[in-house]
């Protein structure tokens, strides 16, 4: 482009402009009607803060997440003795790792949309967990209301072959314990 080019820019601008050493055969019209003069504070002035200190050190909300595990377990019972496949798909978690007989079986990772199908099969598998020789339907079928272990850890809940998870999005299935002989 040759010869001076004009345009007109806001008084900020002009400011970064010039403070960037912009220049040379350009020349800037500012848009001083739109200026303010600029405020100044006395220097002994305090500077409050934003947010609170009372705000900043708030308790957590976590003890209401962890009250709401037998809401969680109401509605993921539900739908595990349904077979509502869609249900168990929103109430478990992004990834359910699929764990075999043995501590050395090899684990699936499974997408929700599979944890139905699985979970159907551990349904009439027997439950290992308690030896009273009920299948995993039956424990579910009996357990209305949830028992949370108070020796495991507040964000963990195991019920038969099946292990849940608190996270961000709330309660979630996050294990299955189950091999698949097909």
């Amino acid at each position: 482009m040759k010869g001076p080019v004009t345009m007109t820019i806001g008084l900020g601008a002009l400011l970064l402009l010039s403070a960037c050493g912009g220049g040379g055969d350009t020349a800037v019209e500012a848009n001083g009607a739109a200026a303010a003069a600029p405020a100044e504070a006395p220097v002994e002035a305090p500077v409050t803060p934003a947010t609170p200190m009372a705000a900043a050190t708030a308790t957590p909300a976590a003890p209401a997440q962890e009250q709401a595990f037998p809401a969680f377990w109401t509605k993921f019972r539900a739908a595990a003795l349904a077979n509502d496949a869609a249900g168990i798909a929103a109430l478990s978690a992004p990834v359910v790792m699929q764990h075999g007989d043995l501590d050395d079986s090899p684990k699936v990772r499974l997408k929700p949309a599979q944890v139905g199908p699985v979970l159907r099969k551990l349904l009439d598998n027997p439950d290992n967990t308690n030896g009273e020789g009920q299948t995993q339907r039956q424990l579910v079928e009996a357990t209305t209301t949830a028992k949370v272990d108070p020796s495991w850890s507040k964000d963990r809940v195991r019920i038969g072959d099946m292990e849940f998870a608190l996270g961000q999005n709330g309660w979630r299935l996050d294990q299955i314990y189950y091999e698949s002989y097909d």
